[in-house]
């Protein structure tokens, strides 16, 4: 695929960090520069928060846990925060940690050892897949501070091992000649050595000594007494399949070491067959002790501990499809094992889960569990064909704790689950210290796992914390309000103060008192309205009071403080604005969990906000972003600082806001969070004042600087909604349109500054590569945004119908500039992302990429991708190059494309040989034409020869018959006189089509003045192809015998020599070509009385020479022809 990331650092080109490649492991500070100042830069570039304390749940304490994580790391993951699925990490027991992206490993030391940790990268193998944390592995040899070595391996199996990861040029590389088998995991078991699993479960060991390397497949024992073990476990349990490693499925590998010999090891392989304990030891052979069949264990224990199940209808352990899913040794020879079963006889089957415990110690293979625990709250409906979600599995004493990338989930092995225990994070690995689970979380870093403490049952929930924040937090609210305030806002008659006083209340933790105000403030028996009841908008004007409250202690502010005696929070005590930004944040998050506590959150419904219904809880989620924005404002401030000053000063001016006093702009900026946004507005028309001026460098820095400093706002404000959305998720329907997706117009703004404005005073290619990196970013944010909001309104199709349209609109034209200056690559990311497939045609097109296009055909099968294709080139005008797509496999995608595409699938039929089809292509093709006779003639002229070229002699018949009339209908045309074309406004080279009707009044009007007999006989042949009712045609036919007879002036004649006379008459020339051509008369030519009572000869009808001679000829002719 495309990546905008792929050509901002071309290959050979070292990234930034140090001169050789290698990222730095940290800014330093030099003796002048202020440690304040330092560290304050320093948090710029590290977005994973810092906090010890983040969540504590009913059962366990997260905090950040070790050192803090090097610059790289944390530019890691803020350039893959888009693409979180190909970033992994693994956290060692040595205290080392590994992160992979891409081919980038990234080494650095977890383990607190003050100050920022050094870190070091390395390059992996090439490789066609994507590279794991699984297949890394880093470890000591060594003493104690000894610089670890490592060891990799592509998914291909290429090993690559260097001896100290502090140099990237000294390693050394082989191939594990696995066959074509896809590499799973490498696990430690030094000091025998590394072992390699692959997905197909065979096991490879890994050794080295030097820089040698060398690679064995580890090996069942074959004489009299090695598969014993296996032999017993067979008796038992039935035949299980032979061969040992190398046979199923991997599923996991786990690791202990012996306690009686410190060279030996236990190897415990799960593999879709079942457990496999090896002992492996230096010098010694491989021995294989049994191959336990414990899906049948977990099976058996599973089926009575599901819900439902064994009661109605009986049923029997067998009705379970059981999958075997991770494994986990504790240091007691403890395995447990991660299933998960569905019952296959269920209407509706969900997949359950459970962890199944064996004793392992010994060289027996076990014959029952000895605990099994069901997971109900991982439990999820399973449809047809599909697996079960993936988890793993770390055990420690008696807790288990159940992973994937959505979180963590604890479960007490001894007891039963709790529900409220779990942890919703972005997980990208795990690992152990001792007795402490270790988890990488995307935005905290390195996370523990602890117990918490007991709690008594007047301690609340809320409040249990023990994060040093939230206690100074609430030593602040307690501090910031008097009693005697606190007593006047209880005792008052506004219901926000009342409100007010409640959170007071509760952050003094006098919960009852808090209890009690909310309860008589909102009686539970009260019917609220569904959009802004008081109850919404009480919560909305609290929680705005709080992100805006003034500084409490802040004596700068007391000239400026209201003078209605309004009793603040006092949400901060410090003088420092960051600090108040922060204690801001906090308390705002205290309020949520007071609206908890109290039974307020529930009862939120929604109130009108921009105008239209917006859900609270969404509204409460938008001043929490905003707040965590205003951090990120303040955070980044000093680095770009004139152009934060110069819109911090156009924000104010906008509000009519003047600093006075010792109070500055940033003062009254930061204070009022609720208005944050504004900024936006205000940075781009600082752009727009740049650009009057006449210095282009400083132009190219504006944009730079503006464009990063709204990047950094939104990332983390979306940042902080990702990671809180299961707590404000509503089940109101209303339309989904945060404050970001409102700064869609000044984003595109920013995008059409930078590009027609940036770029062209950019001179370095690295600068329009920085520019072309920022438009893409701002580009998928504005996407992004309509996601959401789409979302929201399925159930409303109209509304929907809109504004898919607007982001159609706004996805091409987005795009198309990209492409229209030739950055394909990052234009090819957002196409690909959000599925504009008429750009990825173009983009493969104008890079003349076929092989991509071909990718994307597979790619996007599902999509109807193909199609696209067929449309966009037929759009262009490019029909020649739908018959030259390489892929035969194409052809029945483009056989079902071109039936609505009749004049170009006919060329489709003739090179696929369907020559039938083709025939009734070009036949339907021309009987429709009506505009140019001569490309009627060439349809059917194809037709015909397609027609011929067929194998159907039934089909051939039938179709050259069609062919022939409707020549002859061309023919016709094709013979009409010149000089009557030419008096009705007729080119012959460019005629259009005329009915058979319209050609007879050709031949027989006043305007052939030339016509003869012949001319007739051709008007009368065409009745053949008039489609009218039988009097019509009678009509017809009268009509064109009559004007034959007009040709001529019956009164001149000589009635002496009558028939002689008459013989030279049109009518009587026409009768006598008619007969010639072997014509019926008796039923060709009409009665004489029909002809005298014809309007037509009215003047001639009483003309007794004209009925003299009439019937003189037709009683020569009956003479004669005796008809």
């Amino acid at each position: 695929m495309f990546t905008p990331k792929g050509s901002l650092y071309p290959s050979g080109r070292n990234r930034p960090g140090s001169r050789s490649g290698t990222p730095l492991s940290g800014a330093r500070r030099g003796p002048g520069t202020p440690l304040l100042a330092s560290r304050l830069k320093s948090a710029l570039h590290t977005p994973v928060s810092r906090s010890q304390v983040f969540e504590t749940t009913g059962s366990h304490v997260a905090a950040v846990w070790g050192s803090s994580l090097p610059v790289t790391v944390t530019e890691v993951l803020t350039l893959s925060s888009d693409c979180t699925g190909e970033v992994t990490v693994s956290l060692g027991r040595n205290g080392w940690a590994w992160l992979v992206s891409g081919r980038r490993l990234v080494i650095w030391r977890y383990r607190a050892g003050g100050g920022r940790a050094q870190c070091r990268e390395l390059s992996l193998p090439p490789s066609d897949l994507a590279h794991r944390a699984e297949l890394c592995l880093v470890y000591s040899q060594g003493e104690a501070g000894h610089t670890p070595c490592c060891l990799a391996v592509s998914p291909e199996g290429v090993v690559r091992y260097w001896p100290s990861i502090a140099q990237e040029g000294t390693s050394t590389e082989i191939s594990a000649e696995l066959g074509g088998q896809e590499c799973f995991s490498v696990t430690d078991i030094h000091p025998v050595g590394t072992l390699l699993a692959t997905t197909t479960a065979t096991l490879v060991l890994i050794h080295h000594s030097g820089q040698s390397l060398a690679c064995r497949r580890l090996a069942a024992p074959s004489g009299l007494l090695g598969g014993l073990g296996r032999r017993v476990s067979s008796l038992l349990w039935g035949a299980l399949p032979a061969g040992g490693a190398g046979e199923g499925r991997m599923v996991s590998v786990a690791a202990k070491q012996s306690e009686q010999d410190p060279e030996d090891v236990f190897l415990y392989v799960l593999t879709s067959n079942g457990l496999q304990k090896w002992q492996l030891g230096v010098g010694e052979p491989d021995k294989l002790y049994y191959e336990s069949d414990v899906a049948s264990l977990a099976r058996e224990a599973m089926w009575p501990a599901l819900p439902t199940q064994g009661g109605e209808g009986g049923g029997s352990p067998a009705w379970l499809r059981l999958w075997l899913v991770d494994l986990s040794v504790s240091a007691n020879g403890q395995v447990a094992v991660l299933v998960a079963a569905v019952n296959q006889q269920a209407t509706s089957p969900s997949v359950q889960y459970g962890v199944a415990q064996v004793r392992a110690a010994t060289t027996a293979p076990p014959i029952s569990l000895s605990s099994f625990c069901l997971l109900p709250s991982l439990s999820s409906m399973l449809g047809e064909g599909e697996e079960p979600k993936h988890y793993k599995l770390i055990t420690l004493a008696d807790w288990a704790y159940v992973y994937n990338k959505e979180g963590v989930t604890m479960v007490e092995l001894t007891g039963t689950e709790a529900v409220q225990n779990k942890i919703s994070s972005h997980v990208l690995g795990a690992g152990q210290s001792e007795d402490t689970p270790l988890f990488f979380f995307s935005y905290h870093g390195v996370v523990s796992l602890s117990l918490a403490s007991p709690q008594s049952p007047d301690s609340l929930p809320v409040t249990t914390d023990s994060s040093n924040k939230t206690s100074r937090l609430c030593d602040s609210l307690n501090v910031s309000v008097s009693a005697a305030g606190l007593e006047n806002l209880t005792m008052s008659e506004s219901l926000t103060d009342q409100l007010k006083a409640a959170f007071l209340q509760f952050c003094k933790r006098s919960t009852a008192q808090a209890q009690a105000i909310v309860d008589e403030l909102f009686p539970h028996d009260d019917t609220a309205e569904l959009v802004d009841s008081t109850l919404d908008r009480l919560v909305v004007g609290l929680s705005k009071d709080l992100i805006d409250d003034f500084p409490a202690s802040d004596p700068r502010w007391v000239e400026s403080l209201p003078q209605s005696g309004t009793v603040g929070v006092g949400s901060s005590m410090s003088l420092l604005v960051l600090h108040q930004l922060e204690d801001k944040l906090a308390c705002h998050q205290f309020f949520i969990t007071f609206l908890k506590s109290v039974g307020l959150w529930s009862r939120l419904a929604a109130v009108t906000h921009r105008g239209q219904a917006m859900a609270t809880v969404v509204l409460l989620a938008e001043h929490a972003e905003k707040t965590v924005g205003a951090v990120t404002l303040r955070t980044v401030h000093m680095d770009h600082q004139v152009v934060m000053d110069q819109a911090i000063r156009m924000c104010l001016a906008e509000r009519e806001v003047t600093a006075s006093g010792n109070l500055t702009d940033q003062d009254h900026f930061y204070r009022e969070i609720s208005r944050i946004d504004d900024i936006v507005s205000s940075l781009v028309d600082v752009v727009r004042f740049s650009v009057r001026s006449d210095c282009p460098r400083e132009l190219l820095s504006t944009v730079q600087s503006v464009n990063m400093l709204v990047l950094t706002l939104l990332k983390e404000c979306l940042a902080a909604r990702n990671k809180r959305m299961p707590e404000f998720l509503v089940t109101t329907q209303h339309e989904f349109l945060p404050w970001t997706s409102t700064k869609r117009s000044l984003l595109l703004e920013l995008v059409r500054l930078a590009l027609e404005q940036g770029v062209v005073v950019a001179e370095e290619h690295s600068q329009k590569v920085v520019l072309y990196q920022q438009v893409v970013q701002l580009a998928d944010t504005v996407l992004d945004g309509y996601s959401g909001q789409m979302d929201s309104l399925k159930e409303w199709p109209d509304k929907m119908a809109d504004v898919e349209r607007s982001m159609a609109r706004d996805r091409t034209m987005l795009v198309g500039q990209l492409v229209d200056r030739k950055v394909y690559e990052e234009a090819a990311s957002l196409a690909e992302k959000y599925k504009d497939w008429d750009m990825l045609v173009r983009i493969c097109e104008e890079t003349n990429n076929k092989e991509k296009l071909e990718q994307y055909m597979d790619q996007f099968s599902n999509t109807n991708f193909s199609s696209h294709v067929f449309a966009w080139y037929v759009k262009e005008g490019k029909q020649n190059r739908l018959l030259s797509l390489p892929k035969a496999g194409r052809t029945p995608e483009l056989a079902n494309f071109l039936t609505t595409h009749s004049n170009i699938s006919w060329l489709h039929d003739i090179h696929t040989e369907n020559y039938n089809q083709a025939t009734l292509t070009l036949s339907d093709m021309a009987l429709k034409e009506g505009d140019i006779l001569a490309r009627k003639k060439t349809q059917l002229s194809l037709a015909k020869l397609t027609a011929l070229a067929s194998d159907d002699s039934e089909v051939r018949g039938r179709q050259l018959a069609v062919v022939e009339q409707e020549m002859c209908l061309v023919a016709a045309q094709e013979q009409l006189p010149t000089q009557v074309l030419g008096q009705f406004g007729f080119d012959r080279e460019n005629m259009r089509v005329l009915s058979p009707r319209e050609m007879i009044e050709l031949y027989v009007g006043d305007e052939n003045v030339e016509a003869d007999h012949i001319e007739f006989k051709k008007a009368l042949d065409l009745l053949n192809f008039v489609t009218m009712d039988e009097e019509e045609r009678n009509r017809t036919w009268l009509h064109i015998w009559c004007r034959s007879i007009l040709r001529n002036t019956w009164t001149d004649i000589d009635k002496d020599n009558p028939i002689e006379s008459v013989r030279d008459t049109v009518f009587f020339r026409l009768v006598e070509f008619a007969f010639m051509q072997g014509a019926d008369l008796s039923t060709y030519l009409p009665k004489p009385e029909m002809i005298l009572e014809c309007d037509e000869l009215e003047h001639l009808s009483g003309d007794q020479n004209f009925q003299y001679l009439l019937q003189t000829g037709y009683e020569q002719l009956q003479r004669v022809c005796a008809y």
